[in-house]
């Protein structure tokens, strides 16, 4: 079997999504499926590599807000070569769907997450919102053979905007090291700067506008006006963030100088994946306050990393945690505030969750199930 893998971005840039066909690729690949991934160059050059096994074909597309207009020219040669067409949301849709079509190949896209009505929850200005939901709306009302999502929350938010969609869950792959995570306190310690005494509750990732900081800033804000100074001492909201989107990073910075929370708020840059699940593994507890959420792999990460969860009920995040968790109600910081509040006073009653099946294996072969099925329709 041939599949053309048609990404707005891949390796060697590396985000969730990007990682996850990743691993999905180096599953097919051994199960002798033969592969493409025809993607957004880095350069700016029009290039081929290979790299692990997989064809790598990079195009200089120009981008519009960090979304490349995919060529037809570009993508029609790969299109003829494959047997199935995979992409994901959002730019490439329409063109790989259109030139499938002209071709009569099967083509099947992935979403990762549907904000529907909840663009108006994360952009405040109300135009941009309505243009962003219309466009969202466009691209996954294409006319492709078949759709992939990545959490059974994400599915029904595709059914409420296309109700004809041919669709199916398909969890993204995260599955636990093989080797277990090397623990180095020290560094833990000097990189936050602080000590064996303090309690930790970690966040990490981009500071995007769905991931909700400012819901739990302002959560940490009440705990610092509530609490006493001896429950709070040895207290520490380490973050440690990416540097994009840069306006959001600001704005949180310059909020917790705003509200005096610097002795309680630690903010660092994004560190090494080695770095981070040591970090992880240091910490007290995980904190994922997302508003919006397709899968969760922070959250997942950090269940299989075995950690305390405080997360939001916000996507698919109550679908997919396991183990120890706490949820609060999404976007609503008094009830953060009372969850992080029943921890630190040790009055706290955990949930404990069934593990999932993320495994390379079974994603994978749900994968070949689908393209295999749209073979053949």
């Amino acid at each position: 079997m041939k599949v053309c893998y048609i990404l707005s971005h891949f390796y060697p840039y590396v985000g969730g999504a990007e990682q996850a066909f990743f691993d999905l690729m180096q599953v097919l690949v051994k199960k002798n499926v033969e592969i493409r991934v025809i993607t957004t160059s880095v350069n700016g050059k029009n290039e081929h590599l290979k790299y692990k096994d997989l064809d790598i074909y990079y195009y200089n597309w120009k981008q519009l807000m960090g979304h490349p207009l995919v060529k037809e020219k570009d993508i029609i040669d790969h299109i003829k070569w494959a047997d199935v067409v995979n992409t994901a949301v959002y730019s490439p849709v329409p063109v790989v769907t259109r030139v499938c079509h002209k071709l009569g190949k099967p083509v099947l896209c992935d979403v990762y997450e549907v904000l529907g009505h909840r663009w108006y929850w994360v952009e405040k200005n109300y135009i941009k919102a309505f243009i962003l939901k219309t466009y969202e709306k466009f691209i996954i009302n294409q006319k492709c053979d078949f759709f992939i999502t990545s959490s059974h929350a994400t599915e029904n938010d595709l059914l409420k905007y296309n109700k004809k969609a041919n669709c199916k869950t398909v969890y993204r792959i995260s599955e636990p090291k093989e080797n277990k995570t090397k623990i180095d306190k020290k560094k833990y310690y000097d990189y936050f700067g602080i000590n064996e005494k303090n309690i930790v509750f970690l966040n990490y990732g981009r500071p995007g506008k769905t991931k909700g900081i400012f819901v739990y800033l302002n959560a940490i804000k009440s705990l610092a006006k509530k609490l006493s100074k001896k429950d709070l001492e040895k207290i520490k909201f380490c973050f440690i963030m990416a540097k994009e989107p840069h306006k959001e990073r600001n704005k949180f910075i310059k909020k917790v100088e705003k509200y005096n929370l610097s002795k309680y708020i630690i903010i660092k840059e994004s560190v090494s994946r080695e770095d981070l699940d040591n970090y992880r593994a240091c910490a007290d507890y995980i904190v994922v306050p997302s508003i919006t959420e397709g899968f969760g792999l922070s959250a997942i990460e950090a269940c299989e990393a075995g950690k305390k969860l405080v997360h939001s009920s916000g996507g698919s995040l109550p679908e997919v945690t396991f183990g120890q968790v706490a949820e609060f109600e999404n976007r609503n910081s008094d009830s953060l505030e009372k969850v992080l509040e029943s921890i630190i006073l040790k009055k706290i009653r955990y949930k404990t969750k069934k593990k999932k099946d993320f495994s390379k294996e079974n994603m994978a072969s749900k994968y070949l199930e689908a393209y295999k099925s749209l073979l053949k329709k």
